[in-house]
């Protein structure tokens, strides 16, 4: 179990640039954009200016009627929301006591809500799935009869395309709230920074995000973060439209954003290290056609290149609310190191409906993968530092690779009950299989220069995560007070799989001075006392939490989350049970928090974490 305890700040500003990844060169990236725009003619004169990038967020929707008679601002939003078939999400207490003009005549989406809105103090903010949040807006004050207004008026607040300015919320912490008023550090890196920066993985993802660093990958080939000191591959603190995942590589072409909630983060996500969470947020279907092409080249020099091309396609389906989003990503590189190759094929299609009051995504992403196998150099045991040879230089052979596939499927639907209430439920099948060739350095003799190397492998690899959440999310007024609360239960089964695990002696002595490759076949043969390794878990929890605002600045954060766990993990043929835990929890979290400015909070927080010990191996060996 982890305890936290902590005083932070929370600014708007959450990312900083970051510095170039070292290792691989760009040498050519030819991008062929192609855009479909439907757009109505007052936008037609600027639509030939359009790029890429604004295609995501400068989006055009047909003209339609409105006849929404002035009245109280909740009454008129929530008309409009019906009529023009878009979600609308806010507390109730942004609109409280405010007065709209009304709409009247023919508009755009967006155009209407500007006008909508239109001396109310608030204006609207595009989110990426096509929704709308509301915001304050000073700007935006009602003017006597006599002012000018402009035609279109563009909300200071809004996070415009290719910005480098997080959205104010976050999908990690599940639900509307600021980040500002979350008692928690959380960092985002947004979409415009993984278009400019392109990482491979997570670890380039976040290379700029404090308290994260790179553990083990089990030689390259899983995400392996450390956060603030806690984690490792599999643990399940990776999660994809905050749901989790247990295959090796969590981060795609197919990825919009990644967030990162830091600290003990059990309420919201179950059994957990104290570390936290990181959440890959995917590309949504629009309603708007976007549709792109690209191509990259790279090099590590040494005549070791690659190639990597991707296909983006997004656009309503008819104009029953239905879009589609297909991203297909190829990948075929050269290992920067002597031999080796990285293939990789990502195919994700995802089917979006977007109703008056529901919206539900269901999304699919299959992956191929090849990885080499690479576990790194050894140390030289009489100076305790890396063997003086070239980093080029593997100390393993050809068939150190893994290959594999993966499946994901997910489904979520939410649904706004009221302007006030709203409920959401998810659902995750993930499912990873490989074979992996891991023969491995076990002994360096320096002086002769002969390398112990033992000829390992596993074969049959299988992991799957099953995983479903429902949840309901209000906003209402005690005493005068404001309340945000939601109460919600999920449920996971989660098993890791591998088995046959190969352990055999080479048959040839390799010397690192002078490597000869390719003597070493493939290991045949099964070690029956490690196969069959298996960890299985299943939880099941219901969880609250509730944020009261005592004032315009200070808030008060109270949850807690009752959970109940049976874990079993062992290996072996005959199987042996070296761990069998189930029990139940409760786990508490409160916080404080203090507004200073608008983009400046302060919070305080004590929450716990849990998170059993399993052992797959025996603690202690009886020979």
């Amino acid at each position: 179990m982890g305890l936290s305890a902590s005083a932070c700040a929370n600014t708007a500003a959450r990312y900083s640039r970051r510095r170039a990844f070292p290792g691989r060169h760009l040498i050519g990236i030819a991008t062929a954009t192609i855009f479909a725009t439907i757009a109505s003619p007052a936008a037609s004169a600027t639509s030939a200016t359009s790029t890429a990038d604004a295609a995501d967020t400068a989006q055009t929707s047909p003209r339609q009627s409105f006849d929404i008679a002035a009245g109280p601002l909740e009454s008129a939003l929530n008309q409009y929301g019906q009529q023009a078939r878009i979600m609308l999400s806010y507390p109730s207490a942004l609109t409280a006591n405010r007065h709209s003009a009304g709409l009247h005549g023919e508009y755009d989406t967006q155009q209407g809500l500007v006008r909508l809105l239109r001396g109310t103090g608030l204006s609207s903010v595009q989110q990426t799935n096509g929704s709308y949040t509301l915001v304050e807006d000073a700007s935006n004050v009602e003017l006597d009869d006599s002012a000018v207004l402009p035609t279109v008026k563009v909300a200071a607040t809004g996070i415009r395309a290719g910005s480098y300015r997080p959205p104010p919320e976050a999908n990690v912490t599940r639900s509307d709230i600021p980040v500002i008023d979350v008692p928690q550090a959380i960092n985002t890196v947004p979409a415009q920074v993984l278009r400019d920066q392109r990482p491979r993985n997570l670890d380039d993802a976040l290379a700029n995000v404090s308290g994260i660093v790179q553990g083990n990958t089990l030689a390259g080939t899983q995400d392996t973060l450390l956060k603030r000191g806690f984690g490792g591959n599999r643990d399940g603190s990776i999660m994809h439209n905050g749901m989790p995942l247990v295959q090796g590589r969590g981060f795609n072409a197919a990825a919009d954003s990644v967030e990162v909630l830091k600290g003990p983060s059990s309420l919201l996500y179950g059994i957990m290290d104290p570390g936290g969470v990181v959440n890959v947020v995917s590309k949504q279907p629009l309603l708007t056609p976007y549709h792109a092409i690209s191509l990259l080249g790279s090099t590590y020099g040494h005549g070791r290149n690659g190639a990597d091309g991707t296909l983006d396609l997004t656009g309503p389906i008819g104009d029953s609310g239905l879009a589609y989003r297909l991203v297909v990503d190829q990948v075929n590189e050269q290992y920067w190191r002597n031999f080796g190759e990285h293939r990789e094929t990502l195919v994700a299609p995802s089917l979006a409906w977007y109703g008056r009051d529901t919206q539900v995504v269901l999304s699919y992403e299959y992956r191929k993968f090849l990885y080499p196998f690479d576990r790194g150099t050894a140390l030289d045991p009489k100076t305790n530092e890396p063997l003086a040879i070239p980093a080029r230089e593997r100390l393993d052979e050809p068939f150190n690779e893994m290959d594999g596939e993966s499946h994901l499927a997910q489904l979520t639907v939410d649904h706004q009950i009221d302007a006030n209430w709203k409920a959401h439920f998810g659902y995750s099948y993930n499912r990873e299989t490989y074979d992996a060739g891991q023969l491995r350095v076990q002994g360096v003799n320096s002086t002769t220069g002969v390398l112990s190397r033992s000829n390992d492998a596993t074969h049959g690899a299988l992991s799957t995560d099953s995983y479903a959440i429902a949840y309901i999310d209000g906003h209402f007024t005690v005493a005068g007070l404001r309340n945000d609360l939601q109460v919600g239960v999920d449920d996971e089964y989660r098993r890791i799989y591998r088995k046959d695990l190969l352990r055999q002696a080479t048959k040839y002595t390799f010397n690192y001075l002078h490597p000869v490759y390719g003597l070493e076949r493939s290991s045949t043969t099964v070690s029956a006392s490690d196969s069959d390794q298996t960890d299985t878990l299943h939880d099941a929890s219901v969880f609250f939490q509730d944020s009261l605002h005592l004032t315009d600045k200070w808030i008060l954060v109270g949850g807690a989350r009752f959970l109940s766990y049976n874990q079993v993990a062992g290996r072996g043929r005959p199987f042996q049970v070296n761990t069998d835990l189930n029990g139940t929890k409760w786990l508490p979290r409160a916080g404080v928090v203090y507004k200073w400015t608008d983009t400046v909070s302060l919070y305080g927080s004590y929450t716990q974490s849990l998170k059993p010990t399993s052992t797959i191996a025996p603690l202690v060996r009886v020979s």
